[in-house]
């Protein structure tokens, strides 16, 4: 049995703290509906009688009014509770006795649904639950079966818990400022251990962390995946302790851990297996402190027409795409570029397309050319450019992107196809 709790007149943080006297278990329906159970409740007090009238009084001491309702399935509960007055307690077998005179405008439905019902002479709850159920559900789908079962208090649910709002942070105020790395870290450690235990036993993950060690430092990591470890959150925190050592001693730890759903994944039978996000963002973090942090990141392409314009991001490395393939698709090249392009010598004919190449690993004479293609931009910025490209097939076999700058008149060999 489940008892609703319908607020008329009082402050909402007193329906809550009434709701919170007899259970501590509740579903906000909304602003002003509460349901809690009440097979604890039986046991403590006794009847269903007894219970409404408990919770009335305790409501008197709280200055509030309330219309109550006590039915075998929640959703009958708030039902009684929005529309009729004072205490209502529904038996088993008795929902469509004491909900039967209710008219249809009460039902949770859209508006479609309650003109059809109008329109087959239906006017009350009773009319409604009359029907045949396989006639509604055969004219009005899952709908219909749904508003039928909760007029005649059928079916089961559990109570969607609301639960109070959790403060997954932790401070600690050290006796004496500290200056290294390591006594920091144990400190930081017991603090990210505590927290994540309460997460886990919450059914979360961990997104973010944020360490603010006062005065001015701060420590912000974002993982790729959600986190369950603490290790891993550590050997992170350990890294960037050792990246971006702390200017001054330390005199408080404050450390917050955002929660996140679970990671959920499941392994193809013959899906090769791929390095954990984690430790892959490990060795990330280790190579960031060797090369520096503008040295790792996933290759992007800039919106521009310059030739090779990209850059590195830092924020997409973990970010999944989807691969298309299509079995009938014609065979195409892969390009692969020099960085930087080769210097080369080309002959040119009388209509001044290429002859000859000669470049540092490559010789042979042009038997296949296409282009030229001239392209220029950013004639407004340091990086402007102004070249003639073509394609070229040497009689060895090998196929060459090959470029000439406009300014200086000089050949390069851009890459070669694949």
């Amino acid at each position: 049995m489940f008892v609703c709790l319908q607020l008329q007149r009082g402050a909402v943080d007193d329906l809550l703290t009434l709701a919170d006297t007899f259970s501590p278990h509740l579903e906000r329906c909304d602003e002003r509906t509460v349901l809690i159970p009440a097979y604890g409740l039986e046991r403590l007090i006794g009847t269903h009688t007894d219970i409404a009238e408990a919770i009335l009084r305790r409501a008197g001491e709280l200055g509030v009014e309330i219309w109550l309702a006590i039915a075998g399935h929640p959703d009958t509960a708030m039902l009684a509770a929005h529309n009729i007055e004072g205490i209502t307690i529904i038996d088993p077998g008795r929902e469509v006795e004491i909900l039967g005179p209710l008219p249809l405008e009460v039902l949770p439905t859209t508006f479609d649904i309650l003109d059809t019902l109008q329109r087959w002479g239906a006017e009350t709850l009773a009319d409604f639950a009359a029907l045949p159920p396989l006639g509604v559900i055969e004219r009005l789908g899952d709908e219909g079966g749904r508003l039928q079962a909760l007029i005649e208090g059928r079916g089961t649910r559990p109570l969607r818990i609301a639960r109070p709002p959790e403060d997954y942070t932790a401070q600690v105020h050290l006796d004496e400022p500290l200056s290294s790395s390591e006594p920091l870290l144990f400190i930081i450690s017991g603090m990210v251990h505590d927290i994540v235990k309460r997460l886990a036993s919450h059914g979360l993950a961990v997104s973010h962390f944020l360490g603010v060690l006062t005065p001015l430092h701060e420590i912000r990591i974002a993982f790729p995946v959600p986190v369950q470890e603490p290790m891993v959150i550590l050997k992170q925190v350990q890294i960037d302790l050792e990246i971006h050592k702390p200017k001054c001693a330390i005199a408080t730890v404050a450390v917050e851990l955002q929660p996140t759903p679970p990671r959920t994944t499941q392994h193809g039978l013959f899906t090769p297996s791929a390095p954990e996000p984690a430790q892959l963002q490990t060795l990330l973090a280790r190579l960031r402190a060797l090369t520096g942090a503008d040295s790792v990141g996933s290759p992007e392409l800039l919106n521009t027409h310059r030739p090779d314009a990209w850059r590195l991001r830092q924020d997409v490395l973990f970010e999944t795409g989807r691969v298309v393939t299509n079995a009938n698709a014609a065979v195409r090249l892969s390009f692969r570029c020099f960085r930087p392009p080769l210097a080369a010598r080309v002959s040119i004919t009388p209509q001044h397309r290429p002859a000859r190449l000669e470049a540092r690993g490559m010789k042979g004479s042009v038997v296949a050319v296409a282009g030229p293609w001239r392209t220029t931009g950013e004639w407004w910025a340091e990086t402007e450019w102004a070249r003639d490209e073509w394609d070229v097939g040497l009689d060895d076999g090998a196929l060459y992107r090959l470029y000439r700058e406009h300014r200086t008149n000089e050949w390069f060999v851009e890459g070669v196809y694949d």
